[in-house]
Protein backbone atom coordinates (compact mmCIF):
# COMPACT_ATOMS: atom_id res chain seq x y z
CA UNK A 1 0.00 0.00 0.00
CA UNK A 2 2.78 2.31 0.58
CA UNK A 3 3.74 2.40 -3.22
CA UNK A 4 0.22 3.50 -4.12
CA UNK A 5 0.12 5.88 -1.47
CA UNK A 6 3.71 7.54 -2.31
CA UNK A 7 2.30 7.89 -5.98
CA UNK A 8 -1.68 9.28 -4.67
CA UNK A 9 0.44 11.80 -2.60
CA UNK A 10 2.55 12.87 -6.23
CA UNK A 11 -0.62 13.20 -7.97
CA UNK A 12 -2.50 14.87 -5.25
CA UNK A 13 0.56 17.86 -5.22
CA UNK A 14 -0.52 18.59 -8.73
CA UNK A 15 -4.11 18.82 -8.15
CA UNK A 16 -4.71 20.96 -5.00
CA UNK A 17 -5.85 24.28 -5.47
CA UNK A 18 -7.50 24.03 -8.38
CA UNK A 19 -11.17 24.88 -6.64
CA UNK A 20 -14.63 23.47 -8.14
CA UNK A 21 -14.58 21.88 -12.10
CA UNK A 22 -16.75 24.05 -14.81
CA UNK A 23 -19.90 22.50 -14.88
CA UNK A 24 -20.34 21.42 -17.65
CA UNK A 25 -20.72 18.03 -19.71
CA UNK A 26 -16.76 18.08 -20.41
CA UNK A 27 -16.75 18.03 -16.72
CA UNK A 28 -19.13 15.45 -15.58
CA UNK A 29 -18.39 12.04 -15.15
CA UNK A 30 -21.56 9.23 -14.42
CA UNK A 31 -21.40 7.07 -11.27
CA UNK A 32 -19.64 3.63 -11.95
CA UNK A 33 -19.66 -0.06 -10.26
CA UNK A 34 -16.24 0.85 -8.60
CA UNK A 35 -14.78 -1.96 -6.25
CA UNK A 36 -11.73 -1.40 -4.10
CA UNK A 37 -8.86 -4.02 -4.62
CA UNK A 38 -9.33 -7.20 -2.90
CA UNK A 39 -6.54 -6.83 -0.40
CA UNK A 40 -6.95 -3.11 0.87
CA UNK A 41 -9.03 -4.29 4.13
CA UNK A 42 -8.03 -1.17 5.65
CA UNK A 43 -9.09 1.42 2.87
CA UNK A 44 -12.96 -1.10 2.90
CA UNK A 45 -12.79 0.82 6.92
CA UNK A 46 -13.20 4.28 5.39
CA UNK A 47 -16.57 3.49 3.65
CA UNK A 48 -17.68 1.64 6.66
CA UNK A 49 -17.50 4.42 8.66
CA UNK A 50 -20.12 5.58 7.16
CA UNK A 51 -22.30 3.15 6.74
CA UNK A 52 -22.34 2.73 10.93
CA UNK A 53 -22.31 6.57 11.26
CA UNK A 54 -25.47 6.77 9.29
CA UNK A 55 -26.92 4.42 9.99
CA UNK A 56 -27.45 5.02 13.82
CA UNK A 57 -31.01 5.23 14.38
CA UNK A 58 -31.98 3.57 11.50
CA UNK A 59 -33.44 -0.32 11.45
CA UNK A 60 -31.90 -1.77 9.19
CA UNK A 61 -31.98 -5.96 8.32
CA UNK A 62 -29.07 -7.47 7.17
CA UNK A 63 -29.98 -7.54 3.59
CA UNK A 64 -31.24 -3.69 3.59
CA UNK A 65 -27.68 -3.21 5.15
CA UNK A 66 -25.65 -5.06 2.75
CA UNK A 67 -27.33 -2.75 -0.21
CA UNK A 68 -27.06 0.56 1.85
CA UNK A 69 -23.32 -0.51 2.07
CA UNK A 70 -23.32 -0.95 -1.20
CA UNK A 71 -24.56 2.41 -2.32
CA UNK A 72 -22.17 4.28 0.19
CA UNK A 73 -19.11 2.00 -1.79
CA UNK A 74 -20.38 3.70 -5.23
CA UNK A 75 -20.83 6.88 -4.25
CA UNK A 76 -17.65 7.51 -2.25
CA UNK A 77 -15.24 5.75 -4.73
CA UNK A 78 -16.86 7.44 -7.65
CA UNK A 79 -16.18 11.17 -5.32
CA UNK A 80 -12.87 9.86 -5.00
CA UNK A 81 -12.70 9.26 -8.73
CA UNK A 82 -14.00 13.11 -9.90
CA UNK A 83 -11.66 14.24 -7.27
CA UNK A 84 -8.53 13.14 -9.40
CA UNK A 85 -10.47 13.68 -12.67
CA UNK A 86 -11.33 17.14 -11.70
CA UNK A 87 -15.26 16.54 -12.62
CA UNK A 88 -18.37 16.30 -10.97
CA UNK A 89 -19.89 12.98 -9.84
CA UNK A 90 -23.50 13.05 -11.73
CA UNK A 91 -26.15 10.90 -9.82
CA UNK A 92 -30.48 10.59 -9.87
CA UNK A 93 -32.19 11.86 -7.19
CA UNK A 94 -35.21 11.71 -9.22
CA UNK A 95 -37.37 8.56 -8.03
CA UNK A 96 -38.93 7.44 -11.22
CA UNK A 97 -35.15 6.87 -12.48
CA UNK A 98 -34.90 4.12 -10.49
CA UNK A 99 -37.48 2.31 -12.51
CA UNK A 100 -37.21 3.55 -15.71
CA UNK A 101 -33.02 3.40 -16.23
CA UNK A 102 -31.86 0.40 -17.32
CA UNK A 103 -27.82 1.03 -15.83
CA UNK A 104 -29.50 1.81 -12.60
CA UNK A 105 -31.87 -1.45 -12.56
CA UNK A 106 -28.92 -3.36 -13.77
CA UNK A 107 -26.96 -2.41 -10.80
CA UNK A 108 -29.66 -2.53 -8.16
CA UNK A 109 -29.44 0.81 -7.18
CA UNK A 110 -32.57 2.40 -4.97
CA UNK A 111 -34.06 6.02 -4.19
CA UNK A 112 -34.41 5.25 -0.92
CA UNK A 113 -30.57 4.14 -0.48
CA UNK A 114 -29.04 7.11 -2.54
CA UNK A 115 -31.25 9.85 -0.78
CA UNK A 116 -30.02 8.75 2.36
CA UNK A 117 -26.39 8.47 1.35
CA UNK A 118 -26.52 12.17 -0.53
CA UNK A 119 -28.75 13.69 2.44
CA UNK A 120 -25.93 12.62 4.82
CA UNK A 121 -23.03 13.94 3.05
CA UNK A 122 -24.77 17.18 2.80
CA UNK A 123 -26.40 17.47 6.24
CA UNK A 124 -22.74 16.70 7.04
CA UNK A 125 -21.20 19.65 4.96
CA UNK A 126 -18.56 17.03 3.23
CA UNK A 127 -20.16 17.59 -0.68
CA UNK A 128 -20.66 20.63 -3.11
CA UNK A 129 -24.11 19.48 -4.46
CA UNK A 130 -25.80 21.24 -7.99
CA UNK A 131 -29.75 20.08 -7.57
CA UNK A 132 -30.74 19.22 -10.69
CA UNK A 133 -33.69 20.15 -12.73
CA UNK A 134 -36.39 18.63 -14.87
CA UNK A 135 -36.12 20.21 -18.50
CA UNK A 136 -38.74 19.34 -21.46
CA UNK A 137 -36.17 17.78 -23.51
CA UNK A 138 -33.05 17.58 -21.13
CA UNK A 139 -33.25 16.61 -18.09
CA UNK A 140 -30.29 17.54 -16.03
CA UNK A 141 -29.34 14.95 -12.67
CA UNK A 142 -27.63 16.47 -9.44
CA UNK A 143 -24.02 16.84 -9.68
CA UNK A 144 -21.42 16.30 -6.46
CA UNK A 145 -18.16 17.06 -5.79
CA UNK A 146 -16.00 16.46 -2.53
CA UNK A 147 -15.15 19.33 -0.47
CA UNK A 148 -12.19 19.58 1.72
CA UNK A 149 -12.64 17.34 4.46
CA UNK A 150 -14.26 14.83 2.56
CA UNK A 151 -11.25 15.43 -0.31
CA UNK A 152 -8.77 14.18 2.79
CA UNK A 153 -10.63 11.22 4.25
CA UNK A 154 -10.79 9.75 0.52
CA UNK A 155 -7.95 10.82 -1.61
CA UNK A 156 -5.90 8.05 0.01
CA UNK A 157 -8.54 5.67 -1.95
CA UNK A 158 -7.55 6.57 -5.17
CA UNK A 159 -4.79 4.08 -6.08
CA UNK A 160 -6.49 1.47 -4.92
CA UNK A 161 -9.88 2.23 -6.70
CA UNK A 162 -10.90 -0.10 -9.78
CA UNK A 163 -13.79 -1.27 -12.45
CA UNK A 164 -14.51 -4.57 -12.68
CA UNK A 165 -13.39 -5.35 -16.63
CA UNK A 166 -16.01 -7.43 -17.57
CA UNK A 167 -18.51 -7.12 -20.51
CA UNK A 168 -20.10 -6.19 -22.25
CA UNK A 169 -16.74 -4.06 -24.21
CA UNK A 170 -18.83 -2.63 -27.27
CA UNK A 171 -22.10 -0.46 -26.70
CA UNK A 172 -23.82 2.49 -28.49
CA UNK A 173 -24.48 5.95 -27.08
CA UNK A 174 -28.39 6.62 -28.82
CA UNK A 175 -29.04 3.73 -31.22
CA UNK A 176 -31.70 4.99 -34.30
CA UNK A 177 -33.39 2.56 -35.75
CA UNK A 178 -32.45 -0.88 -34.48
CA UNK A 179 -28.64 -0.01 -34.11
CA UNK A 180 -28.66 -0.70 -30.08
CA UNK A 181 -30.75 -4.21 -30.57
CA UNK A 182 -28.10 -5.23 -33.26
CA UNK A 183 -25.03 -4.19 -30.74
CA UNK A 184 -26.23 -5.62 -28.09
CA UNK A 185 -27.47 -9.05 -29.89
CA UNK A 186 -23.54 -9.30 -31.49
CA UNK A 187 -22.70 -12.95 -31.07
CA UNK A 188 -19.23 -13.90 -28.85
CA UNK A 189 -17.71 -15.23 -32.13
CA UNK A 190 -18.25 -12.06 -33.85
CA UNK A 191 -14.61 -9.69 -35.40
CA UNK A 192 -15.08 -6.68 -33.29
CA UNK A 193 -16.72 -8.94 -29.77
CA UNK A 194 -13.65 -10.91 -30.15
CA UNK A 195 -11.23 -7.71 -30.44
CA UNK A 196 -12.77 -6.20 -27.43
CA UNK A 197 -12.76 -9.10 -25.46
CA UNK A 198 -8.73 -10.21 -26.30
CA UNK A 199 -7.64 -6.39 -25.58
CA UNK A 200 -9.49 -6.72 -21.99
CA UNK A 201 -8.91 -9.56 -21.11
CA UNK A 202 -5.48 -9.04 -21.56
CA UNK A 203 -5.75 -6.23 -19.45
CA UNK A 204 -7.25 -7.88 -16.23
CA UNK A 205 -3.56 -8.58 -15.45
CA UNK A 206 -2.30 -5.14 -15.38
CA UNK A 207 -2.14 -2.27 -13.47
CA UNK A 208 -3.25 1.45 -14.01
CA UNK A 209 -4.85 4.35 -12.89
CA UNK A 210 -8.39 4.31 -13.29
CA UNK A 211 -8.30 0.54 -13.99
CA UNK A 212 -11.78 -0.18 -15.89
CA UNK A 213 -12.61 -1.93 -19.11
CA UNK A 214 -11.56 -0.41 -22.55
CA UNK A 215 -15.08 -0.08 -24.67
CA UNK A 216 -15.82 0.58 -28.21
CA UNK A 217 -18.61 2.97 -28.16
CA UNK A 218 -20.81 3.92 -31.21
CA UNK A 219 -22.76 7.31 -31.09
CA UNK A 220 -25.75 6.07 -33.15
CA UNK A 221 -24.63 3.28 -35.64
CA UNK A 222 -21.51 1.47 -36.81
CA UNK A 223 -20.20 3.88 -39.34
CA UNK A 224 -20.85 7.08 -36.61
CA UNK A 225 -17.81 7.55 -33.89
CA UNK A 226 -16.84 3.90 -33.01
CA UNK A 227 -14.48 5.36 -29.81
CA UNK A 228 -12.31 3.55 -27.63
CA UNK A 229 -13.04 4.86 -24.27
CA UNK A 230 -12.17 4.11 -21.18
CA UNK A 231 -11.87 6.38 -17.49
CA UNK A 232 -7.84 6.69 -17.86
CA UNK A 233 -8.96 9.51 -20.54
CA UNK A 234 -10.70 11.51 -18.19
CA UNK A 235 -7.60 12.49 -15.92
CA UNK A 236 -6.48 15.91 -16.49
CA UNK A 237 -3.30 16.63 -18.57
CA UNK A 238 -3.39 20.20 -19.64
CA UNK A 239 -3.43 23.09 -16.88
CA UNK A 240 -2.91 20.00 -15.17
CA UNK A 241 -0.39 17.19 -15.91
CA UNK A 242 -2.21 14.13 -13.29
CA UNK A 243 -2.63 11.54 -16.21
CA UNK A 244 1.01 11.55 -17.74
CA UNK A 245 2.44 11.39 -13.86
CA UNK A 246 0.77 8.05 -13.35
CA UNK A 247 1.95 4.07 -13.87
CA UNK A 248 1.24 1.75 -15.56
CA UNK A 249 2.18 -1.57 -13.65
CA UNK A 250 4.40 0.51 -10.96
CA UNK A 251 6.44 1.94 -14.68
CA UNK A 252 6.16 5.92 -15.44
CA UNK A 253 4.28 6.06 -18.65
CA UNK A 254 4.77 8.16 -21.94
CA UNK A 255 1.68 9.10 -24.92
CA UNK A 256 2.45 8.73 -28.25
CA UNK A 257 -0.15 10.33 -30.30
CA UNK A 258 -1.14 10.92 -34.05
CA UNK A 259 -0.23 14.74 -34.48
CA UNK A 260 -3.17 16.96 -36.13
CA UNK A 261 -4.99 13.28 -36.78
CA UNK A 262 -8.02 14.49 -37.87
CA UNK A 263 -7.40 16.72 -40.63
CA UNK A 264 -4.07 14.09 -41.98
CA UNK A 265 -6.90 11.30 -41.65
CA UNK A 266 -9.25 13.79 -44.24
CA UNK A 267 -6.52 14.50 -46.78
CA UNK A 268 -5.26 10.74 -46.41
CA UNK A 269 -8.67 8.98 -47.17
CA UNK A 270 -10.28 12.05 -49.29
CA UNK A 271 -7.53 12.89 -51.65
CA UNK A 272 -4.27 10.49 -50.79
CA UNK A 273 -2.23 13.52 -49.68
CA UNK A 274 0.27 13.94 -47.04
CA UNK A 275 -0.57 16.71 -44.74
CA UNK A 276 3.54 17.63 -44.45
CA UNK A 277 5.38 17.69 -41.01
CA UNK A 278 3.18 20.54 -39.51
CA UNK A 279 -0.12 21.03 -41.11
CA UNK A 280 -1.13 23.50 -38.57
CA UNK A 281 2.31 25.61 -38.39
CA UNK A 282 1.46 26.08 -42.30
CA UNK A 283 -1.63 27.50 -41.79
CA UNK A 284 -1.27 29.75 -38.79
CA UNK A 285 2.26 31.00 -41.18
CA UNK A 286 -0.42 31.79 -44.33
CA UNK A 287 -2.72 33.59 -41.73
CA UNK A 288 -0.65 35.43 -39.94
CA UNK A 289 -1.75 33.73 -36.80
CA UNK A 290 1.03 32.41 -34.26
CA UNK A 291 -2.08 30.66 -31.69
CA UNK A 292 -1.98 26.88 -32.38
CA UNK A 293 -4.49 25.87 -30.89
CA UNK A 294 -7.21 28.35 -32.30
CA UNK A 295 -5.81 26.63 -35.47
CA UNK A 296 -6.66 23.85 -33.93
CA UNK A 297 -9.85 24.20 -32.54
CA UNK A 298 -11.46 25.78 -35.90
CA UNK A 299 -10.60 22.58 -38.04
CA UNK A 300 -12.21 20.23 -35.01
CA UNK A 301 -15.37 22.31 -35.69
CA UNK A 302 -14.83 23.01 -39.30
CA UNK A 303 -14.34 18.83 -39.96
CA UNK A 304 -17.28 18.28 -37.78
CA UNK A 305 -19.72 20.42 -38.51
CA UNK A 306 -22.32 19.75 -41.12
CA UNK A 307 -22.56 23.11 -42.92
CA UNK A 308 -20.24 26.57 -42.34
CA UNK A 309 -23.20 27.94 -40.31
CA UNK A 310 -22.76 25.34 -37.99
CA UNK A 311 -19.59 25.56 -37.55
CA UNK A 312 -19.86 29.05 -37.06
CA UNK A 313 -21.59 28.93 -34.60
CA UNK A 314 -20.00 26.78 -32.78
CA UNK A 315 -16.77 29.12 -33.07
CA UNK A 316 -18.33 31.99 -31.82
CA UNK A 317 -19.49 30.41 -28.11
CA UNK A 318 -15.49 29.84 -28.41
CA UNK A 319 -14.65 33.15 -28.75
CA UNK A 320 -14.07 33.36 -32.76
CA UNK A 321 -15.28 35.96 -34.35
CA UNK A 322 -15.96 36.00 -38.32
CA UNK A 323 -12.70 37.88 -38.98
CA UNK A 324 -10.35 35.24 -37.73
CA UNK A 325 -12.46 32.62 -38.87
CA UNK A 326 -12.27 33.70 -42.41
CA UNK A 327 -8.10 33.93 -42.40
CA UNK A 328 -7.89 30.76 -40.82
CA UNK A 329 -10.62 29.53 -43.16
CA UNK A 330 -9.11 31.07 -46.36
CA UNK A 331 -5.36 30.22 -45.32
CA UNK A 332 -6.37 26.55 -44.74
CA UNK A 333 -7.90 26.45 -48.63
CA UNK A 334 -5.01 27.48 -50.09
CA UNK A 335 -2.32 25.57 -48.02
CA UNK A 336 -4.74 22.60 -48.83
CA UNK A 337 -7.52 22.78 -51.19
CA UNK A 338 -8.58 19.16 -51.12
CA UNK A 339 -9.25 19.23 -47.51
CA UNK A 340 -13.09 18.66 -47.33
CA UNK A 341 -14.82 20.95 -44.15
CA UNK A 342 -18.11 21.62 -43.31
CA UNK A 343 -19.81 18.39 -43.89
CA UNK A 344 -19.82 16.35 -40.80
CA UNK A 345 -16.92 14.65 -41.91
CA UNK A 346 -15.26 14.44 -37.92
CA UNK A 347 -17.64 11.51 -37.12
CA UNK A 348 -15.52 9.40 -40.01
CA UNK A 349 -12.17 10.37 -38.55
CA UNK A 350 -13.17 9.53 -35.23
CA UNK A 351 -14.37 5.39 -36.83
CA UNK A 352 -11.15 5.54 -38.71
CA UNK A 353 -9.31 6.91 -35.44
CA UNK A 354 -10.96 4.27 -33.37
CA UNK A 355 -10.05 1.33 -35.59
CA UNK A 356 -6.29 2.39 -35.84
CA UNK A 357 -6.01 2.91 -32.01
CA UNK A 358 -7.85 -0.70 -31.35
CA UNK A 359 -5.49 -2.65 -33.98
CA UNK A 360 -2.32 -0.88 -31.92
CA UNK A 361 -3.73 -2.25 -28.68
CA UNK A 362 -4.04 -5.64 -30.45
CA UNK A 363 -0.57 -5.79 -31.46
CA UNK A 364 0.74 -4.72 -27.98
CA UNK A 365 -1.64 -7.66 -26.36
CA UNK A 366 0.41 -9.44 -28.88
CA UNK A 367 3.77 -8.39 -27.89
CA UNK A 368 2.85 -8.13 -24.21
CA UNK A 369 2.60 -4.43 -23.93
CA UNK A 370 0.17 -2.89 -22.02
CA UNK A 371 -1.43 -0.14 -24.12
CA UNK A 372 -4.36 2.52 -22.70
CA UNK A 373 -6.55 4.37 -25.46
CA UNK A 374 -6.13 7.95 -25.17
CA UNK A 375 -8.70 9.37 -27.93
CA UNK A 376 -5.72 9.94 -30.71
CA UNK A 377 -2.86 8.37 -28.86
CA UNK A 378 -1.97 5.57 -26.68
CA UNK A 379 -0.31 5.51 -22.73
CA UNK A 380 2.74 3.23 -22.68
CA UNK A 381 5.22 2.42 -20.35
CA UNK A 382 8.27 4.91 -21.06
CA UNK A 383 10.88 1.95 -22.35
CA UNK A 384 7.97 0.75 -25.04
CA UNK A 385 8.34 4.61 -26.34
CA UNK A 386 10.06 3.63 -29.55
CA UNK A 387 7.64 0.37 -30.15
CA UNK A 388 4.75 2.46 -29.75
CA UNK A 389 5.93 5.20 -33.22
CA UNK A 390 6.54 2.48 -35.13
CA UNK A 391 3.58 0.46 -34.81
CA UNK A 392 1.24 3.61 -35.07
CA UNK A 393 3.10 5.03 -38.08
CA UNK A 394 2.87 1.57 -39.61
CA UNK A 395 -0.88 1.05 -38.33
CA UNK A 396 -2.05 4.22 -39.64
CA UNK A 397 -0.66 3.84 -42.89
CA UNK A 398 -1.81 1.12 -43.47
CA UNK A 399 -4.93 1.71 -42.83
CA UNK A 400 -4.94 4.94 -45.10
CA UNK A 401 -3.97 3.25 -47.89
CA UNK A 402 0.50 4.10 -47.83
CA UNK A 403 -0.26 7.98 -46.88
CA UNK A 404 2.10 8.65 -44.28
CA UNK A 405 1.48 10.83 -41.01
CA UNK A 406 3.46 11.82 -38.02
CA UNK A 407 3.59 10.85 -34.31
CA UNK A 408 5.02 12.70 -30.93
CA UNK A 409 5.88 11.40 -27.84
CA UNK A 410 5.06 12.85 -24.62
CA UNK A 411 6.56 12.31 -21.17
CA UNK A 412 6.18 14.12 -17.38
CA UNK A 413 8.75 17.20 -16.49
CA UNK A 414 11.59 14.97 -14.63
CA UNK A 415 11.11 15.59 -10.92
CA UNK A 416 12.96 18.49 -8.89
CA UNK A 417 16.67 16.90 -8.25
CA UNK A 418 15.58 13.46 -9.79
Amino acid sequence: MTSSSNQTDKLWSLLEGQGLPTDDRNHHAFLRPLVLRPETEEARGVIEDFVVRSSVGKNRGVNQLAKFRLHWQYVLLNLCTVLFQHRWLIVSLDQNAYSQDEWLKLHGLSYSCMRDVISYLEAEGLIEIIRGRKYANDPSRTRLYPKSRLSGLLKGLFGLIEEEIRPPYISINAGVSRWKETIAGLSSDHNEVVEMTTINNFLKDHEWTCKAPVRLVYKSHILNGGRLITPFQNLPDKKVRIRINTLIDQQPICEVDFSANHLRLNLAFNAKEYAGDSPYEDIGAIAKLDNRDQIKDFMTVAMGASTETEARKALYQKGFNDDLIDRIKEATQERFPKLELFSGWGIYAQNFEGQIIKDVLLQGVAQGIVCLPVHDAIAVQRQHAEWAKEVMLETWSRHMDGVKTMVKVDMAAPSVGS
